[in-house]
């Protein structure tokens, strides 16, 4: 009961909002807009508003994020040798294929279900992931997809060089509106300036909004994610990701790295969650593996509520509090 109680009514705002643009209720400007209002404004202000209010440890559990890392780029590099062995991938599409098993959901989805089962607290330990997610992994992605670009003229070359993909990063880093939110948030918390009243509440009410409202929008965009075809090459991604990332996650952070077992919680709960949208609009701006992205996140969007309820169960048994 405690699961269905913690999961579902996330799974039917989900569920409403494909609904409402499957039977057209909402077209796709309005679905769109939805989408855009989340992740431009109410994210954003749940994030600023959650890294400058939080109350982040004295020391850092670097063991949590170091752990967290590292099973990120296991599976990342075990996403590449299964696209290489299984489907004699190029680089550039075991680049997009790794990230497949391993770019975790964990913003627009990752949140409202994670606090939902962890309640609250958990917030923090997922500010301190979310600050470094989109960051290592897609610079790691860019990285491989141009590893050895075609280059026509010394212009280009120079365009391609390590330092203008450094800076480009870290522009985009700064203007993406999840990153800038977040770290905006942080500088302020670790400058010691207060919210005033009036801000706080402010941010705190749109903040609630957040939730079920980028919950709703992912429901809208699946309609746009259809199951188009290589659903053999897109399962193999989504056992990566739905049963491998989550386990190796609960392994390592329990039986290696020793982790504070409410943080290990939100690492597995953040872990265990579907392919993340992004991934195919990566796959859209090198245009290779398309179709199996978007077909690995309407299947592991679909399947994530089986493998979601069985973490939030296992991690709720009184051997792991």
């Amino acid at each position: 009961m405690y699961i269905i109680n913690a999961l579902f009514p996330v799974v039917l705002i989900a569920l409403l909002g494909y609904l409402a643009r499957r039977r057209h209720w909402l077209n796709e400007p309005e679905a769109a807009a939805i989408e855009r209002i989340s992740f431009w404004f109410l994210i954003p202000c749940l994030l600023f508003h959650g890294a400058a209010t939080a109350q982040f440890p004295a020391d850092m559990h670097w063991a949590y994020l170091g752990g967290f890392y590292l099973v990120v780029l296991v599976v990342y590099g075990t996403g590449m040798a299964m696209g290489h062995w299984l489907f004699d991938y190029n680089l550039r599409e075991l680049s997009i294929f790794g990230m497949g098993g391993a770019y975790a959901n964990a913003t627009v989805l990752g949140i409202p279900v994670t606090l939902a089962v962890l309640g609250k607290a958990a917030l923090v330990p997922m500010l301190v992931i979310i600050c470094v997610h989109n960051l290592m992994i897609f610079s790691l992605g860019t990285a491989l997809a141009e590893w050895n670009p075609p280059l026509s003229t010394i212009e280009d070359a120079a365009a391609r060089g390590w330092r203008a993909r450094f800076q480009r990063v870290g522009v985009e880093l700064l203007l993406n509106p999840i990153s800038g939110s977040l770290l905006a948030g942080s500088l302020f918390n670790f400058a010691g300036l207060g919210l005033p009243g009036v801000l706080d509440n402010t941010l705190d009410l749109l903040a609630a909004a957040a939730v079920p409202g980028s919950v709703f929008g992912l429901g809208a965009a699946l309609t746009r994610y259809q199951i188009r075809g290589e659903i053999g090459k897109a399962l193999v991604m989504v056992v990566i990701k739905l049963l491998l990332m989550p386990a190796l996650m609960w392994w390592l952070m329990t039986q290696v790295f020793s982790v504070e077992p409410f943080w290990m919680k939100t690492a597995v709960m953040i872990a265990a969650m579907p392919v993340g949208i992004s991934v195919y609009v990566f796959s859209r701006r090198y245009g290779e593996c398309e179709t199996v992205a978007a077909t690995a996140i309407v299947l592991s969007s679909l399947l994530s509520v089986a493998s979601l309820a069985f973490w939030a169960w296992w991690l709720n048994q009184p051997v792991l509090s």
